[in-house]
């Protein structure tokens, strides 16, 4: 089987074999990306990554022939303060962009392995509403996510003061479960179950950054009006949680839930 050169950098044209994308993204991601990544997808995330050196923020939207829905990637050098994911949801919730999964992934950089350096890879599964009835986001719609997006996440502009207006009419999330438990790699597995409600994805997100919570991985589920969540987390800079520090992180994120005083947090 061919390999890529990890050490050194990589640059994989786009006849890179089967096998050696998925031994590339083996070595950065967890199995469950594989689960729910096909082969098709995995190479638009490879040419993504290619380009991070030269577009440190990159935001690209694919539809597949027939889907009724966009999908989004990003792909930018993550933030050295938790709290990216909020910003990304934030901006959705904001344009009223209707989130049905989501995929999020945080990896060492495939650029510069031995740097430290970690780049987000996440894949958001998006419709918007015409009419009462969703369907794919159209190029105007596309256009307004990235110019709304952009420099919230370079940091020009703030998305608490763009949703002001927006979680002023948020009411607490009903919350149905909400668990947690010692997962591989260091990391906390959270499981959360609540009521889909106005910005739910971004006060949730919003809510670990304000606790110093890195989420390394997630996957997000919206059904019937019903969120399924789970995060693999851990403390800001990659630091494992302790098993004794389980029960209070749980405890301090349903008072923030079930709380949600908007104007005392920001991000």
């Amino acid at each position: 089987m061919s390999t890529l050169d990890l050490k050194h950098g990589f640059s994989p044209g786009e006849d890179t074999p089967d096998d050696v994308v998925q031994a590339f993204f083996r070595a950065f991601l967890p199995d469950f990306y594989f689960v729910n990544a096909p082969i098709s997808r995995m190479r638009r995330h490879l040419q993504l990554v290619r380009r991070l050196p030269a577009t440190p923020l990159i935001l690209d939207f694919h539809r597949s022939a027939g889907a009724q829905f966009t999908e989004l990637t990003l792909c930018a050098h993550d933030d050295a303060e938790p709290g990216l994911l909020a910003k990304v949801a934030g901006t959705l919730a904001h344009l009223k962009i209707n989130v049905h999964t989501a995929w999020i992934h945080t990896l060492r950089d495939p650029h510069a392995v031995e740097s430290g350096r970690r780049i987000v890879l996440d894949t958001l599964i998006l419709s918007e509403s015409r009419f009462g009835r969703s369907r794919p986001l159209s190029s105007k719609t596309q256009s307004r996510i990235a110019d709304t997006m952009t420099p919230i996440l370079s940091a020009q502009s703030s998305i608490a003061t763009l949703l002001f207006k927006t979680l002023k009419r948020c009411t607490p999330l009903e919350i149905e479960d909400l668990s947690a438990l010692p997962s591989s790699d260091g990391l906390c597995l959270i499981t959360l179950r609540a009521g889909d409600d106005l910005a739910v994805l971004y006060r949730v997100t919003r809510a670990l950054a304000a606790l110093e919570i890195d989420i390394a991985h997630a996957q997000i589920n919206t059904h019937e009006k019903t969120i399924d969540d789970v995060f693999f987390v851990c403390r800001a800079g990659g630091v494992p949680l302790e098993n004794t520090e389980i029960p209070s992180l749980l405890f301090a994120l349903r008072e923030t839930l079930q709380n949600d005083n908007f104007e005392a947090q920001s991000l």
